[in-house]
């Protein structure tokens, strides 16, 4: 047991420190607006497979401190409380195998999926940036300081419906060659989506403007947060199949 807890304290750090450094690469494109980090999926996928404590420990210390570091100190705050909030739900939602129901897996998968072809056709297609940030502390500042290096390339709207077509293929066969209740993750996906999406809104609509000043567009934020974590959503369940289907030796 303290062997098993060692491992998972060890592994909860590894997934923080991976967290802060992806979090400077990042994708975007001229109609998302906010940047997309792949610090995102690692997030969800540490809260799949090390439980509600660690996702909320990666969610809350690594956004806070990603927020920090990119020059967002403002939401520190909603890093600390929502994402922590988010990464303790998936964690306890995917734990909770005895409510889950392979019809309502199937149905949150489809839910995903759908919700990741629809995103990235309408927001995510055409012109679109690959890249890493340079300087530190630049927030919103820093396109206009030159301190994202990306390469830019173009996404069209089929490659969007391809990998969502791709994705709801890989689900059956997970489903078919190991278990229905694989998929039982996608609900807990859907959960923190959910959360993550209600909780920034309720952050920059009630809070961001009484506590620090700073009014933002919060419905523009909620699209670009509903984009973001479905995209997260469904990157995180890839690899989360992948690593379940790999370990053969352990039960779900």
């Amino acid at each position: 047991m303290a062997v098993f807890r060692l491992k998972k304290i060890l592994a909860t750090l590894a997934f923080t420190i991976t967290f802060m450094f992806t979090s400077r690469l990042s994708f975007f494109t001229p109609n998302s607006l906010g940047l997309f980090t792949f610090s995102e999926p690692l997030f969800l996928l540490s809260a799949l497979l090390l439980g509600p404590e660690a996702g909320a420990l990666v969610g809350g210390v690594g956004f806070a401190l990603s927020n920090f570091l990119l020059g967002y100190p403002h939401y520190i705050m909603a890093a600390i409380t929502v994402n922590s909030i988010t990464g303790f739900l998936v964690g306890k939602t995917n734990q909770s195998k005895n409510l889950s129901h392979p019809l309502i897996g199937a149905l949150s998968t489809s839910t995903l999926t759908s919700s990741f072809t629809l995103v990235g056709t309408i927001i995510y297609s055409g012109e679109a940036y690959i890249g890493y940030t340079k300087d530190l502390f630049l927030g919103e500042e820093i396109m206009k300081f030159g301190g994202l290096y990306a390469y830019r390339l173009y996404l069209p709207p089929w490659l969007w419906i391809v990998a969502g077509a791709l994705t709801v293929l890989i689900s059956f066969l997970v489903s078919f060659k190991k278990s229905p209740k694989y998929l039982w993750a996608s609900t807990a996906l859907l959960v923190g989506c959910l959360t993550t999406i209600l909780g920034y809104f309720l952050y920059e609509t009630l809070l961001l403007p009484t506590l620090f000043k700073i009014k933002v567009d919060a419905i523009t934020n909620l699209i670009v947060n509903l984009g973001h974590s479905v995209i997260s959503a469904n990157i995180s369940i890839l690899l989360y199949w992948t690593v379940k289907c790999c370990d053969r030796g352990k039960a779900v």
